[in-house]
């Protein structure tokens, strides 16, 4: 879907085009004791229906994916193949630790998904690899996974600011690990690391999370372009991590 745009915005020929959607191999859904597999070529309306209940924060993302239509057509592999910084499950993905599978004549290797940005829409692909699966970890130790999107309009609209954070405490209420994954913000979907490591050992409450969000202003050099202006950006990447407290802290006070 996202390869028409090169005709209809950009006005090119595609002389040639290899369509890859009736590749049953690709399309294939499984899962066993610790994760769920999702073939590169499954549309994202089988993919919602497998991850509904065990991964709700890709649901939720999935949900505000452009329309039925599109999500009747597109697909988990081509999103992540076009590496959009603006992709809208990259940083949900990137939330539950998953892995990328990468098949070339004969080879098979996995990238996790932090790993597999490596620029403006550049990858850890090699040129004779294929994006033919994606592998995303059961959830076992409590932890806790939200996605948000931020855009002119909730439905049919392109990302503004995008998010998928993971949180995990101990028995009280110290944070044990977080990750904050953000699209919109730089060249490619990136980890507010700095920000992740200032959490580190401290409580869940509001002052630390106040604190946190005069950290992550200095995280990121958003741009300004057509739907949206840097400071928007800055001020909705510190305003999802309050919401995603608010959501969240009010388990563990």
């Amino acid at each position: 879907t996202d390869l028409a745009l090169q005709v209809t915005k950009r006005h090119e020929l595609l002389d040639k085009i290899i369509d890859l959607s009736a590749i049953e191999e690709l399309r294939v859904i499984s899962e066993d004791a610790h994760s769920i597999r999702i073939g590169a070529g499954a549309c994202l309306s089988d993919v919602m229906v497998k991850v509904q209940t065990q991964f709700p924060a890709l649901y939720d993302m999935l949900s505000v994916f452009g329309s039925q239509q599109i999500r009747n057509l597109a697909t988990l592999g081509g999103n992540l193949g076009t590496a959009s910084p603006i992709g809208d499950t990259l940083p949900v993905l990137m939330a539950y630790n998953a892995r990328v599978v990468l098949e070339s004549i004969g080879k098979k290797r996995e990238v996790l998904m932090d790993d597999f940005m490596t620029g403006y829409r550049q990858t850890a692909r090699k040129p004779d690899e294929l994006i033919t699966g994606i592998i995303i970890p059961k959830m076992t130790n409590g932890a806790i996974v939200k996605s948000y999107k931020v855009s002119k309009r909730k439905d049919l609209d392109i990302s503004t600011v995008s998010a998928g954070f993971r949180l995990e405490l101990t028995g009280g209420n110290r944070i044990e690990s977080i990750k904050l994954a953000y699209g919109g913000m730089a060249e490619q979907t990136k980890r507010a690391t700095r920000t992740e490591q200032f959490f580190s050992g401290k409580n869940w409450i509001r002052e630390t999370v106040e604190e946190a969000m005069l950290q992550l202003g200095k995280e990121f050099t958003p741009i300004s372009d057509a739907r949206s202006g840097a400071e928007f950006r800055t001020v909705a990447a510190r305003n999802l991590l309050l919401k995603f407290w608010s959501e969240t802290a009010k388990n563990h006070v």
